[in-house]
């Protein structure tokens, strides 16, 4: 079918979407008028980083705004899309190097209702693009680890290269059928976000396609792979923990039906309400206990795989779901389910159990740990911190995660079936994509360069040979001349570092000497420096 370019507010007047509304929302006139214009950007600034102060100034003075329920959460001046002239350099290059993400305000929702405490091992099960996942890494202190998955190569791609843009130690990416993904070693997840596949039917104001392309039938197509989905992190989650189960649909079929099923069908669980104050200011309502199930000319219809649930005690129950809409938030559409896990978990193993050691020879080139005493050169040259770190191989590069990721997954026995045991010192059953930050390179036999990503994230000691204290005159020399400078300071040629104090903040500049001095960073990171470097900021 042809794409319809008719205006938005034409198509939204014709569509089934604004039909179903009227099923969902009070007053479906005042939900058309809130739901058609464009979201106002929003953002979240990475609180580990270094320039986070310096950030915020920088944020502040383009006119944002706290979002009073979110740590970190700002509200930019302007609609999604409508970055000013005067700021569009400085924000793009402040999201590109992961200093700050750009998100809608409702998605960020999800990471605060899971009751996250410091080292524990959190699953994003259908994590992609990855904001989600990396504001739980951010959540977590850069400590225990988030477990981001995705059943798409192309999507755990996109997920690879968000987690680098954010350069943290805390993320894992895999790939898996979310509905079989293994369970982890010990007794299962600490928490699990299922923000599951939906029809985007809260999403108009970032994507008007909704308008036109959007029928009941969707929903109902979807309804049994979000049951699904949910019922599986129920089984790998460990006893107390949460599930947070979302979607950016206001469609009762793909929410409170998903929820009553899951009620009806899984024992030793609790559908929590959700506590006011960590969404203080955020104007929401309850979920449905009751709703009707409509045909694709939205028509009520009997189907009692979709219908409201007939005990009491769930429909009282489904009012601890809450549901955000465009004209009572001033945001996106949202819905959002928390489960308590209260069953005892069965972990007895069977006598007849199938152990699995590592496979040396199994296909794939899959990250394997390194001794920082294996590594003297980058010993010698950068100093770096390993306390509570752990570091990896993968063909030419060195990765960098916490210690987390090496004592709870990597050493740990995964119980995969009832019947199946995989050793520890190996990823499978896991499909591992990617871990933590890519550090190091190998350039030569002399010579380890340190990446962009690991730039901002490892932990250095100025012992390091290759890394050196600056002067704001050397600095601005090197950075504010395009091209190479000169090497007036005889720094060893190769890989090194420049540390340079200003604005109150250790700020890190990597270049590659030789007889010139080469600027060793990103366009984007370059826009970041020649800030910095000003006087006012």
């Amino acid at each position: 079918m042809a794409d319809d370019l008719r205006p938005w507010r034409e198509q939204a007047l014709d569509s089934l979407l604004l039909k179903a509304a009227a099923y969902w929302t009070d007053n479906s006139d005042s939900w058309l008028e809130a739901a058609l214009p464009r979201l106002t950007e929003t953002i979240r600034i990475n609180p580990l980083r270094r320039e986070f102060n310096w950030v915020e100034n920088q944020i502040i003075e383009m006119g944002a705004k706290e979002i009073e329920w979110c740590p970190n959460g700002w509200v930019m001046p302007w609609k999604r899309g409508k970055i000013p002239p005067e700021h569009r350099k400085l924000f793009i290059a402040l999201h590109e190097t992961g200093r700050i993400t750009r998100q809608e305000a409702v998605s960020m929702i999800p990471s605060l209702l899971l009751g996250i405490q410091q080292d524990q091992i959190i699953l994003d099960m259908c994590a992609s693009p990855g904001s989600k996942s990396t504001h739980i890494a951010e959540v977590l202190q850069g400590t225990g680890a988030v477990i981001a998955n995705d059943i798409s190569k192309k999507r755990t791609n996109t997920l690879v290269a968000n987690a680098q843009r954010i350069s943290l130690p805390n993320i894992m990416i895999v790939q898996h059928d979310g509905r079989h993904i293994p369970k982890i070693p010990g007794s299962g997840y600490d928490a699990i976000l299922v923000d599951a596949p939906c029809t985007g039917s809260a999403t108009t104001r970032k994507n008007p396609d909704v308008w036109n392309k959007w029928k009941p039938s969707a929903g109902k197509r979807l309804h049994t792979l979000q049951v699904d989905l949910l019922s599986r992190a129920i089984k790998i989650a460990r006893s107390g923990s949460v599930i947070v189960y979302s979607t950016c649909s206001l469609d009762p079929i793909e929410n409170e039906a998903v929820i009553s099923r899951i009620l009806e069908n899984e024992k030793g669980i609790k559908l929590e309400k959700i506590d006011d104050e960590i969404l203080k200011g955020l104007s929401y309502r309850n979920g449905m206990n009751k709703w009707t199930v409509l045909d694709d000319e939205i028509n009520p219809i009997e189907d009692g795989r979709f219908e409201s649930p007939k005990k009491l005690e769930i429909q009282k129950d489904l009012t601890n779901c809450i549901r955000i809409h465009q004209d009572e938030s001033g945001h996106g559409g949202f819905f959002v389910a928390k489960i308590r896990i209260n069953r005892e978990i069965e972990d007895s193993i069977k006598d007849s159990c199938r152990r699995i050691p590592p496979n040396p020879n199994r296909k794939g080139v899959y990250p394997i740990p390194v001794n920082i005493n294996e590594l003297p050169l980058i010993s010698e040259m950068y100093a770096p911190s390993t306390e509570n770190s752990s570091l990896w191989t993968k063909g030419k590069r060195i990765l960098w995660s916490n210690s987390c990721i090496m004592d709870k997954i990597w050493s740990q026995e995964t119980k995969s079936r009832p019947d199946r045991i995989h050793e520890g010192s190996q990823w499978p059953p896991l499909n591992l994509i990617h871990l933590g930050i890519r550090a190091w390179e190998k350039r030569d036999s002399r010579n380890y360069r340190l990446s962009s990503e690991g730039l901002h994230s490892i932990e250095i000691n100025e012992t390091g040979s290759r890394i050196h204290n600056v002067n704001i005159e050397t600095a601005s020399r090197i950075i504010e001349k395009d091209g190479p400078s000169e090497n007036i300071e005889n720094f060893v040629s190769g890989s090194n570092l420049l540390i340079l104090e200003r604005h109150g903040i250790l700020w890190r500049i990597p270049i590659w000497a030789g007889e010139r001095i080469s600027q060793m960073w990103k366009q984007q990171e370059d826009i970041i420096l020649r800030k910095m470097m000003e006087k006012s900021t």
